[in-house]
């Protein structure tokens, strides 16, 4: 992940995803591990983090992190909290967010509606797998059959 949004050329027909943060808050720091995470998985889409008083001026502390989804130059959504993330801020829950109302993690295959689909299916089986052993964790390995 870049430290300075503006230090590439911006492509239009790209992905890109902005956290805002502040160094002063630990949620920033959690869910810069999730998008760090989705960046190495996700090589199509474009990371980046900017502190957020040099992107907004006076932007509230209260609403950080912040995550903006940039799709062909245009803001396609906005993030503010961890709170958008469920309970348990886990990479999988951020992509299964993100790709919600439009998938914007690229596996950097191809950008069909194919590879998109293969996305989001590795998505939720991801997602899946992480309950399941999160639950199997919680109940220490034991079944109540």
């Amino acid at each position: 992940m870049s430290l300075d949004v503006y230090a590439f050329p911006f492509d239009y027909s790209c992905v890109l995803i902005s956290e805002m943060v502040s160094h002063r808050y630990p949620e920033c720091g959690l869910l810069l591990q999730c998008l760090e995470a989705l960046a190495t998985k996700y090589p199509g889409t474009k990371f980046v983090k900017i502190i957020s008083t040099d992107c907004i001026p006076n932007y509230p502390d209260c609403n950080l992190p912040t995550l903006l989804v940039y799709n062909n130059g245009a803001v396609k959504g906005n993030h503010v909290g961890l709170h958008s993330f469920g309970r348990r801020c886990t990479p999988e829950g951020v992509a299964l967010v993100l790709c919600q109302s439009n998938p914007v993690l690229i596996d950097g295959q191809s950008g069909s509606k194919q590879s998109r689909k293969a996305v989001l299916d590795d998505i939720r089986q991801r997602l899946i797998e992480k309950v399941v052993r999160d639950h199997e964790d919680d109940d220490g390995g034991s079944s109540s059959d």
